[in-house]
């Protein structure tokens, strides 16, 4: 990883804790980064996707339960009916994927970059279809209302 790199994933991991420490009252703390296995599962069930072009391209992905996601609702104040719930919580979690990003983007504007609009994939051990040939770098949280990832991957 080059210091471009470091600098466009820390970007993204500061705007993420920033966004959940102001909008939920929440301190997420980050454990040991590692490489992800991408032939093997994953225990999460939302998945919000940014795709990123120009001088570095790549994607990010925030990663999170349906438990932590109702949490997020809920402390969010949004209203909705039980049939509402689960596209309640995809655009919840589209929105907060958005808004570190449009964070992210800022603080990285040294660097000639775009960042997609977020896409939301749900579902238990969803797919995402990873670069083969470039390693994708996990960095684990854990909040008091529990786990969500980051996961990179940057060519």
């Amino acid at each position: 990883m080059n210091a471009m790199d470091a600098k466009i994933i820390n970007a993204f991991l500061t705007e993420c804790m920033n966004a959940f420490e102001s909008m939920f009252g929440l301190k997420p703390e980050a454990n040991e980064p590692h490489l992800m296995d991408v032939l093997a599962g994953h225990p999460w069930e939302i998945s919000g996707l940014l795709g990123i072009t120009g001088d570095v391209r790549g994607v990010v992905a925030f990663r999170l339960h349906k438990v932590l996601a109702g949490k997020m609702l809920s402390l969010s104040g949004l209203e909705y009916t039980p049939e509402e719930y689960e596209d309640t919580a995809i655009g919840l979690v589209s929105e907060f994927t958005n808004i570190i990003a449009g964070h992210a983007a800022t603080a990285i504007k040294d660097y000639s970059i775009d960042i997609s609009p977020p896409f939301c994939v749900m579902g238990p051990n969803h797919q995402i279809a990873w670069p083969r040939t470039y390693p994708v770098i996990v960095i684990p949280f854990v909040t008091t209302l529990g786990p969500f990832e980051v996961d990179v991957c940057l060519k």
